[in-house]
């Protein structure tokens, strides 16, 4: 138990420094806008594209090594990669020295979430997963509200570049002590597997995906993530040209009101999907299209809320529904697949949330934006969000979908110990 206490604690910190490197550049999208004179699809495909061009390439591979090796050694590789990367972006005297330092952020952050929930597959049983994952989030959520909060401050009183350096040198200290520290999970005390699954990456794939459940959990992530990184990654900017609010004033209530309300979620959502897996494997899929639903009532209230008071309020019950569905999509994940390929299949969930997720919602929002900009002005965006609500409808279809196929045949490691 102190085992695996203490790995929880060590990568719920890893998994605060993803999101808090990475939500960092949404805070100062705007100042960065202005300083390069980007139209809204270049910012969203700085904030998008620019993070995922190698991050989908190399999440796969990175995970297989991880499969193959020690896990630890590689997460902590991954970590010092990314928070020098960040560092750079600080460095960067162009749009396109920053375009290509925000890449190398995107090859190491593709090594956190796959080989964490790997590692969390290692260290607890199917009946404690869940919970354990919604822990792992909670380092999510809080990076997010560090980094909206930091992002703003740090850059309205000492400009952009010096919130990328001050937020990206921690993450090398953390990384040694990841290496050092990090105990071995009980799975490394067994006698290794008879044979591997697949000699090469593309072998692991292809066994993955001959599950057919496995491959609507890989549709249900990615639209899910449509639907949740869109506007998370767009909102500070929403707040400035729609409420007339300051970076500073931003960056605070976002990273509480989005923060606050993600770790509520991803928390609750953990501990309810435990208890729903005990009456049966297809319940939290059932209770996930709900979430999907009310996900979409709850941002319409913040795009058409007319007091910024109460968008930011609405912000918060919209990252708290929203994130509930969460710690279900990644631990379905780690039930359906072999133990030897935990990082594997998690990289492949990684790849849909990043190229539908992180990669096309921040991009077509942004590009949707431009279009209506000379017909609306800054509330451009805020309409080329709410285009994109009725993505929680069909992220509901989904879940049903993949509640239906995991009652027809349910997967082993999904019943509790």
């Amino acid at each position: 138990m102190r085992r695996s206490t203490l790995a929880l604690a060590l990568l719920t910190l890893v998994s605060f420094a993803n999101y808090l490197d990475r939500m960092v550049l949404s805070a100062l999208a705007q100042p960065i806008k202005l300083e390069f004179a980007l139209s809204d699809a270049v910012l969203g495909l700085l904030t998008g594209f620019g993070f995922v061009l190698l991050y989908t390439v190399t999440g796969v591979p990175m995970a297989r090594l991880a499969d193959r090796s020690d896990r630890a050694l590689v997460l902590a590789g991954a970590l010092t990669l990314w928070s020098l990367a960040t560092c750079a972006c600080g460095l960067a005297g162009s749009f396109a020295a920053l375009f290509v330092a925000r890449v190398f952020v995107g090859i190491g952050e593709s090594g956190c979430q796959p080989i964490g929930y790997g590692l969390i597959g290692d260290y607890f049983a199917p009946a404690r997963r869940t919970l354990a994952i919604g822990w792992f989030m909670l380092g999510n959520s809080l990076g997010v509200a560090v980094g909206f909060a930091l992002g703003g401050w740090i850059g309205a009183l000492y400009g952009w570049r010096a919130a990328f350096i001050i937020v990206g040198l921690p993450g090398v200290m953390l990384a040694g002590a990841l290496a050092l520290a990090l105990p071995a999970p009980p799975s490394a005390q067994r006698p290794p597997p008879p044979r591997p699954i697949g000699s090469t990456p593309l072998d692991s794939v292809r066994a993955l995906l001959a599950d057919s459940r496995f491959r609507w959990v890989l549709a249900v992530n990615g639209v899910y993530s449509f639907l949740i990184f869109g506007p998370l990654t767009w909102l500070p900017a929403f707040f400035i040209r729609s409420h007339g609010l300051k970076l500073a004033t931003v960056g605070t209530w976002c990273g509480l009101s989005i923060g606050c309300g993600m770790a509520v979620g991803m928390l609750s959502g953990g501990a309810l999907a435990d208890r729903l897996l005990r009456r049966s494997v297809s319940t939290p899929q059932w209770f996930c299209c709900a979430t999907a639903l009310a996900t979409g009532a709850a941002y319409l209230l913040v795009l058409t809320a007319a007091t910024a008071p109460w968008a930011f309020a609405a912000t918060f019950f919209a990252s708290l529904i929203g994130s509930l569905a969460a710690p279900t999509n990644a631990a379905t994940v780690q039930n359906l697949c072999d133990p030897r390929l935990r990082a594997t299949a998690a990289s492949l969930a990684t790849l849909a949330i990043s190229l539908l997720g992180i990669g096309l919602a921040p991009f077509v929002i942004g590009a949707l934006s431009d279009v209506l900009q000379g017909a609306l002005g800054p509330d451009s965006l805020r309409y080329a969000m709410l285009a994109m609500l009725p993505a929680c409808a069909l992220t509901a279809a989904l879940h049903a979908r993949l509640a239906r196929l995991m009652q027809l045949n349910p997967p082993a490691l999904a019943v509790p110990a």
